[in-house]
């Protein structure tokens, strides 16, 4: 799928905090907010965000500390802080009611989000994850947190290190990830381009999480699962569970893809999606 649009460059101040975020498509269509993962940014969406544009306004969000939008200055980085920020976002915007996507860490803000704000989520897709997380793929992360190098010697580096990692995305995909996931350092280096102190909760042992059930199974809108055939983060287990604790989701599995599921494998991420969002 090659990117055929370039997004807009956007900043808002909301919750105390500049965010950075792209835009896509005309202001008057539906609006489509996109929330990234753990180590994303809101260039993650691109293929996807250039296949549908031309039906919604598209609005990709650098979370707190990641991409181009400030760090947390408490170092707070909580589903609370993350909810807040949405909420904010959404309100300086105007956004009285969208479709939320959401991936990993994203789906899980976007789980609260929509539980919490009713009346502002029309529809929900979560992208391999759920209220509680397969603890293997827990545990593959944080160690991949825990061994990553803090800065590489140049670009080329980075890409061949976490080519390692990923089986399936393309690679200029792969490329264009990692082109905006790191940053030169004063020292000519290559670092990441999130904040430092993210990496060093992961590395003591992240806190417990937020129990979402609850909020899950308080779900008012039209909401689809989408989990990578190969994941090791959404078990097909853990699935049955949330379908049958939630009855208005149903799921949809996407083959050769992994956790990245909308990297790995971005035409059969758009299949499963767009007939969603079309619906009535």
């Amino acid at each position: 799928m090659a990117l055929q649009v370039q997004p807009q460059d956007k900043t808002v101040m909301a919750n105390g905090l500049k965010l950075h975020y792209l835009a896509w498509g005309a202001p008057d269509n539906p609006p489509i907010v996109l929330l990234h993962g753990l180590r994303g940014h809101a260039h993650a969406w691109d293929d996807f965000a250039a296949a549908v544009c031309e039906d919604y306004h598209i609005l990709a969000l650098d979370q707190r500390g990641r991409g181009d939008s400030e760090w947390a200055t408490d170092g707070v980085y909580t589903t609370e802080a993350y909810v807040a920020d949405l909420l904010g976002y959404s309100t300086v915007l105007q956004l009285e009611a969208f479709i939320l996507i959401g991936h990993s860490m994203g789906g899980r803000n976007s789980i609260a989000f929509s539980a919490r704000y009713p009346q502002k989520v029309h529809k929900l897709v979560v992208v391999d994850i759920g209220p509680t997380t397969n603890p293997q793929g827990g545990a593959r992360i944080r160690q991949e947190i825990m061994a990553v190098p803090e800065e590489f010697e140049s670009f080329d580096a980075v890409v061949a290190y976490m080519s390692q990692q990923n089986r399936y995305a393309a690679p200029e995909v792969l490329r264009r990830r990692l082109q905006y996931a790191t940053r030169t350092l004063p020292n000519g280096k290559i670092g990441w381009r999130y904040d430092l102190a993210i990496r060093e909760q992961w590395r003591r042992g992240p806190a417990t999480p937020d129990d979402l059930w609850p909020a899950w199974r308080g779900l008012a809108c039209p909401t689809l699962i989408v989990r990578g055939a190969d994941s090791d983060i959404l078990s097909p287990e853990g699935v049955q569970q949330m379908l049958a604790a939630q009855p208005h989701a149903r799921e949809v599995e996407i083959p050769r893809a992994g956790h990245m599921v909308f990297e790995d494998n971005p035409d059969a991420f758009l299949s499963a999606v767009r007939p969603f969002l079309r619906a009535q």
